[in-house]
């Protein structure tokens, strides 16, 4: 049977995920970056005490609970939780105690997840959509189970225009089996989050992205950060 791009994308994600969860620096570099997402959370007014869902939170299982008090929080994502062997009792203890403070579910966010409807106060969803193989699906999924009331914290990369350029017509068409290009079916500006989110059902309150109109046109990627409520 033909493997389908996305069932490769999906092997190549765990094979990466995998690598990972082996090495300390690793481990702890996809801490930091879930710690810097929570920190801005809560520098916009992102309360503790919140049932959470975060949806694609990786095989780590690591997200906004490692750093928050919580009523509830469980964790999503279509591939396996995996067990932190870096070698380093100390390290992986530590790692495992974080993981275990969200329940997970492997899960598909792109269809109907056994959680009822407006029963979570946030959502979270950060470096997902570029990976995924319905962002609008999965987005539209939040909202399904997030209160009126509730928020969305999102994360996502983004080009300059001129580095989507690149990416499009000269990185995925010279390679594309590269585990980078098959990892990201999907690649943004700033400027299509607005719309993406209305789309599914979201209105942006807060963005942390501050680059002029010459870094938007010319710049490297960066992560954008964003605070958005129910429509």
């Amino acid at each position: 049977m033909k493997t389908s791009r996305w069932e490769e994308a999906q092997e190549k994600e765990l094979a990466i995920w995998q690598r990972t969860v082996s090495g300390a620096a690793d481990v702890l570099t996809e801490i930091a970056e879930a710690a810097a997402l929570v920190r801005f959370g809560k520098e916009h007014g992102l309360a503790d005490e919140a049932a959470v869902v975060e949806l694609g939170i990786g095989p780590m299982g690591i997200g906004w609970a490692a750093f928050a008090s919580t009523t509830r929080a469980i964790g999503v994502d279509p591939l396996p939780r995996l067990t932190i062997a870096t070698g380093d009792a100390n390290v992986d203890r530590f790692v495992m105690d974080l993981q275990y403070r969200s329940e997970f579910l492997q899960g598909d966010a792109t269809k109907k997840l056994p959680l009822d409807d407006a029963s979570f106060d946030l959502i979270v969803c950060d470096n997902v959509v570029d990976h995924a193989e319905d962002p609008r699906a999965i987005l539209a999924e939040g909202r399904r189970i997030v209160r009126s009331h509730g928020s969305l914290l999102f994360g996502v990369n983004v080009f300059s225009t001129i580095g989507r350029l690149k990416w499009r017509q000269v990185t995925c068409r010279l390679h594309p089996r590269d585990p980078n290009v098959l990892c990201h079916p999907h690649s943004f500006l700033s400027s299509d989050l607005g719309g993406l989110l209305s789309s599914a059902g979201w209105k942006i309150l807060v963005s942390d992205d501050a680059r002029g109109a010459w870094q938007r046109l010319t710049g490297c990627a960066c992560r954008v950060r964003v605070i958005a409520q129910p429509i």
